[in-house]
Order: structure tokens, then C-alpha cells, then sequence
């Protein structure tokens, strides 16, 4: 079972999206059982790193109906092997089978991380289901990534079924010839372009705008190592605010799925990052969101217009 929180926002899903929804539902639900087993149920929904202490993520991605998540695999008061089999076992489940080798990787990079690690995430639109596994990492497990300067934080890093991988780093600070490191890279010079215009149209700072502050970037590669989409993820402050960065993305395509922007407006759910990602044809914003479980008083849902 999931919180009555969670299910009030399934249900509001759900009229977006009905078959879509019943299957990432079900999913999300089995991955969270743990929840109503836990022997450490009075920090259930307060103890993950992932949303706040929530131990699930939505995110809204604007013209995409459907349902996508992150959530805890299994209880707090499991060691974090058990954790990763609980995750290679529901992603199984799921329909997806990851690489041993590449699982077993994953598995060693974790047993040296933060105490709740692992995380799998759901997709789950018209064109079907996808599973991916996310595990927190530490400087170590990347070595000297030419990605990565000096003072770059490695953050994550997500697998999929299909081999490929995603890096995801925190940069304190965006100095003058980044942009430029970053295209070093071989592939990697036209959706550098793409982001950094991205960044410019959505917040009014680039990848190399001392005064823009902090910033989170992320590297998708396919399995033969080729990067497919480059990614940042900056604040909602950065990007105008909480209201004037709905407006955008309700303009953006999400008039279409509305959901989540409303209840965002009305106070049940917080936003975390604005993602800006882009791909060689494609640019797409999403938003993460943790639920606001004592949001008691929370306005009704707002009507929100594009």
C-alpha cells in the first residue's frame, strides 16, 4: 500500500492517463510494500535521501502523459546488498533484465556509498514501461573522468537495461571554459551548444555565468558508449520562481497532462530540480516533485491555465 498522499496523486494521474497509470501503479506499489512491512515504520516516508526524505520522486515531464518515478527498493533497516538484489529482483519482475557484469559494478560502487544507495526508477507512458536502476557513488568509483574538473562532485549513476549508463555530477560553481571542456569530449560539441542555449533561454545564464551559482550535469551514454542526451538540473529560484516556472512549463506542452501543476499549485507536492535535457533533436524539460506529506491545510486544486 502506498500513503493516502501518494494515492491522491496516482488518482489525479490517472485521468490523464488511465492504462498507463494502472501499470506504473502497480509497479510503484509493489516496489514500495516494503512500507506497510518495515520495522522502521515511524521513519518510513521520512529517511531517503531521494526526495527529502520521501521515499519516492515524481516527475512531470509537460506533453508526456503517463507516470514516472524513483523510489526506494526496500526498508531502511536493510543492508544495502539486500537492497540491490530487492532492486535487480523487481526490476525482473518488471520486465527488465540488466547486464550481470554491469549490475555486479554497480553493486561494488554502492557498498562504499551512503547508507541508502540504491533507488529504481519507472516509465511508464503509452509507448510502454522502462525500468532504470540509480545508484549514489563516490569520487572513487569514477576516477579521473575528463568530464569532471578538479572540484566536480560525482553524484549518481543510472543503468538501464539496454547497457546504457548515465553520470550524474554537481559542479559548485560555472567558470569561463567550461562550455569548452565540455565539448572537448568527443560527440559531445553539438548538444553542449543545445544545453547551453537551453540554460540561456530557461534561467538567463549559460554554462559559463560565474554569477548563475551551483549546477547539476548529467551524461547519457548508449551501450556501445556513445553519449545519447547531456543534462542540467538547476533550482527553481534559478529559473524564475515557483509560478513563473509553472507557467513556462504549462506553455511548454503541459497544458496537456496538468496534473502534477496543479497540485503543485495547490501545495501537495514540492518541486526539487528543473531538468533542461537535451538530445541531438530534441530538447525536453521535466520537474522532479516530493510529496508534502504535512501539507494538512494545503489549498483545493487550483483551475491553472496555459
Amino acid at each position: 500500500m502506498t500513503s493516502a498522499a501518494l494515492g491522491t496523486v496516482l488518482d489525479a494521474l490517472a485521468e490523464e492517463a488511465p492504462e498507463p497509470v494502472a501499470r506504473g501503479r502497480a509497479a510503484l506499489e509493489r516496489t514500495l510494500a516494503w512500507t506497510g512491512r518495515t520495522s522502521w515504520g515511524d521513519v518510513a516516508w521520512s529517511f531517503s535521501d531521494l526526495a527529502g526524505g520521501c521515499p519516492v520522486e515524481l516527475v512531470w515531464r509537460p506533453g508526456w502523459p503517463g507516470l514516472f518515478w524513483t523510489a526506494e527498493p526496500a526498508a531502511p533497516e536493510w543492508p544495502t546488498p539486500r537492497r540491490m538484489k530487492r532492486a535487480l529482483a523487481l526490476a525482473r519482475m518488471f520486465g527488465a533484465r540488466f547486464d550481470r557484469a554491469q549490475a555486479a559494478r554497480l553493486g561494488v560502487m554502492v557498498a562504499r556509498s551512503a547508507p541508502w544507495p540504491v533507488w529504481l526508477g519507472g516509465r511508464h507512458d503509452a509507448s510502454g514501461d522502462e525500468t532504470k536502476l540509480y545508484a549514489l557513488i563516490d569520487a572513487d568509483a569514477v576516477g579521473g573522468s575528463p568530464l569532471l574538473r578538479g572540484d566536480d562532485c560525482p553524484v549518481m549513476l543510472g543503468l538501464s537495461p539496454d547497457g546504457g549508463t548515465e553520470l550524474y555530477w554537481r559542479r559548485r560553481s560555472r567558470l569561463p571554459g567550461d562550455r569548452w571542456r565540455l565539448a572537448r569530449e568527443p560527440g559531445l560539441a553539438p548538444l553542449v551548444d543545445r544545453l547551453d542555449a537551453a540554460l540561456v533561454d530557461w534561467t538567463g545564464n549559460g554554462l559559463e555565468v560565474e554569477s548563475a551559482g551551483r549546477i547539476g550535469l548529467s551524461l547519457k551514454r548508449s551501450r556501445m558508449d556513445e553519449p545519447e542526451a547531456l543534462a542540467a538540473f538547476v533550482r527553481v529560484r534559478q529559473a524564475g520562481g515557483e509560478a513563473a516556472l509553472r507557467e513556462r512549463l504549462l506553455a511548454a506542452g503541459g497544458d496537456g497532462n496538468p496534473a502534477l501543476a496543479r497540485l503543485w499549485a495547490a501545495g501537495r507536492l514540492r518541486p526539487m530540480f528543473l531538468t533542461l535535457a537535451v538530445t541531438p533533436n530534441a530538447m525536453k524539460p521535466s520537474i522532479g516533485f516530493r510529496m508534502n506529506l504535512s501539507a494538512r491545510n494545503a489549498r483545493q486544486m487550483p483551475e491553472l491555465q496555459p
